[in-house]
Formats: structure tokens, C-alpha cells, sequence
């Protein structure tokens, strides 16, 4: 009989690594905020209430991590292209990186966490609007006017990068 933690880990290391190296831009970073989520969760899976799906609940968790991380740190993450290209290098056609996923990520990282957040977790993991409010503890309609503010942004700041400002 496999161990439920181990299966816990295997089915969504992939997304919360993602979605941790989305706000960080650091791979390293990164995967030690994916080890410190599945600790806290191993941790805390007996007072788990099924109030969301495990995967949203994991997301929240992760959020947490990052944001004690970045509170930690008290400075803004660094992006390194360097690393990313040469970790992007190693990885099959599929999963290799273009210029426009380079500009992606770099407007990314110049929105505001809240914002940041709520791009990725509605528009790159597909959450409901119900799960991204449970992950950052807001109502829907927080949810609802905070993204279509987060994609205005994104948007200018995007626009922006192109045009090389």
C-alpha cells in the first residue's frame, strides 16, 4: 500500500513548484518553498476539513510560504535569465522557452504579488474563481475585481517591456 503523502507530493509537486517559481522567477528559491509547502502540509493533513480541494488548499499553503519568504527577505527577488535559460535548456522542445514566455514571466514579476497570484492561479492553473478566493482568503467579487485589475495591469505592463520602456 503506497503511502498517501507520497501520492499527495507526486500529483501536484508540478503545479505548486510552477506556480512557486512563477513568484519567485528562481528555481532554487523555488523548489525549497515546494519542499516547505508539502512539509507544512504533511504537517497539518490531520486538521485538513475538505473545506476546498486539496490542490486549492496546497496553493494556499504555498501562498503563504511565499509571502513569509518574501517578508523574510525584504528585498525583490531577482530574475536570472541565466539559470532559467540553462534550466529550460536541459528540458525536451515542448517545455522550451520562447522570447515572448521571457516577457511573460518578466511582467510576471513586475506585478504586484496579489496580482501575480491571481493570474496564475485562474488564468495558468485553471482554478475557479471560488477556489482563488478560498487562496487568498477574499470573496469572489474581491477575486473578480482584483484579477480584471491584475490583466489591465499586465497588459500595460507588458505592452510596455515590448515597446522597450
Amino acid at each position: 500500500m503506497s503511502d498517501p503523502r507520497i501520492e499527495l507530493y507526486e500529483t501536484y509537486k508540478k503545479a505548486i513548484f510552477l506556480y512557486l517559481y512563477r513568484s519567485t522567477m528562481n528555481q532554487h528559491i523555488a523548489e525549497d518553498l515546494t519542499q516547505d509547502t508539502f512539509l507544512k502540509a504533511f504537517h497539518s493533513l490531520s486538521s485538513y476539513r475538505g473545506e476546498s480541494s486539496l490542490k486549492t488548499w496546497l496553493f494556499k499553503i504555498a501562498r503563504n510560504t511565499y509571502i513569509n519568504f518574501s517578508k523574510k527577505k525584504q528585498n525583490k527577488i531577482e530574475f536570472q535569465s541565466d539559470l532559467i535559460d540553462e534550466q529550460w535548456a536541459e528540458q525536451p522542445d515542448q517545455y522550451k522557452r520562447s522570447d515572448d514566455q521571457n516577457q511573460i514571466e518578466l511582467t510576471l514579476l513586475q506585478l504586484p504579488e496579489n496580482y501575480r497570484t491571481y493570474i496564475i492561479l485562474r488564468d495558468a492553473n485553471g482554478l475557479s474563481y471560488e477556489e482563488v478566493a478560498f487562496v487568498t482568503n477574499e470573496t469572489i467579487g474581491q477575486v473578480k475585481v482584483g484579477l480584471y485589475r491584475a490583466r489591465k495591469k499586465f497588459k500595460e505592463i507588458y505592452r510596455n517591456l515590448e515597446e522597450g520602456e
